[in-house]
């Protein structure tokens, strides 16, 4: 039997937007802290978006999300080599659903 109401469910997903802090990823080995463009929740789903603009030129990996603990609760593991023509998205998306335990 599934609990979580609808307004429940929206609850705890604007408590994970309000507990994040600040997005940081690897650019040619340096750390580099980034801020949280976006945050769109929309039902049950959650979309995090971390934007790095045409500043940002080479080689980028492990694009994470971090708490206001400073504590890394999702992190990408891709890498890319990042152009200087375009900025780009990097989306983190996360439903929320109930599952029953037996």
């Amino acid at each position: 039997m599934k609990t979580l109401t609808p307004e429940g469910i929206n609850k705890q997903l604007v408590m994970l937007r309000e507990s994040l802090s600040h997005a940081k990823y690897m650019l040619d080995d340096i750390e580099t802290q980034a801020n949280i463009f976006k945050v769109d929740i929309n039902a049950d789903t959650i979309r995090i978006f971390v934007y790095l603009d045409d500043t940002i030129v080479g080689n980028v990996k492990n694009i994470s999300l971090v708490d206001k603990d400073d504590i890394v609760i999702a992190i990408a593991n891709r890498e890319f080599e990042k152009p200087a023509t375009k900025g780009l998205y990097s989306v983190f998306s996360y439903k929320l659903v109930e599952v029953e335990a037996i």
